[in-house]
């Protein structure tokens, strides 16, 4: 299905310190079904950049949509990369790496750093199994 990006809204000042955070709005053509949809949020959900369907103005929490698709689903990925690629192409702020994420690589680097100072531990000697096999080169 084509996706056609008619504009997009980006939002200057985003909180990139929430766990959630709308980084624009945008609007999208569907030649293929002859649709267009008005307000179709890029968000960041944790670490993943979605896309979310738009919302009926004066909807209230809990509220059906007009429309809803499932955000991990194969629409929402082509939606939110057509998106996305306007996003980047007008400057939009791309979200910073997540504290967790840096964690992470400080700890996997420390871990990996750990290891290969104990590399040489004597747990590969294989001598003693040698001399029992009988197998030159035991000392």
């Amino acid at each position: 299905m084509k996706i056609r990006l008619l504009g997009i809204n980006i939002q200057r000042v985003v909180a990139w310190d929430r766990n959630f955070a709308i980084m624009g709005f945008a609007d999208i053509a569907l030649p293929d079904i002859e649709t267009t949809l008005r307000g179709v949020a890029l968000a960041r959900n944790g670490g993943n950049i979605i896309a979310i369907p738009p919302k009926v103005p004066g909807a209230k929490p809990g509220d059906l949509a007009a429309i809803s698709w499932n955000s991990r689903g194969e629409f929402a990925r082509k939606v939110c990369d057509a998106i996305l690629e306007g996003y980047a192409k007008m400057g939009g702020e791309m979200p910073p790496a997540s504290a967790q994420a840096q964690h992470n690589a400080v700890n996997a680097a420390r871990r990996y750093a750990e290891k290969a100072a104990h590399e040489d531990d004597g747990q590969d000697d294989d001598s003693g199994l040698r001399r029992l096999l009988g197998a030159g080169d035991a000392e």
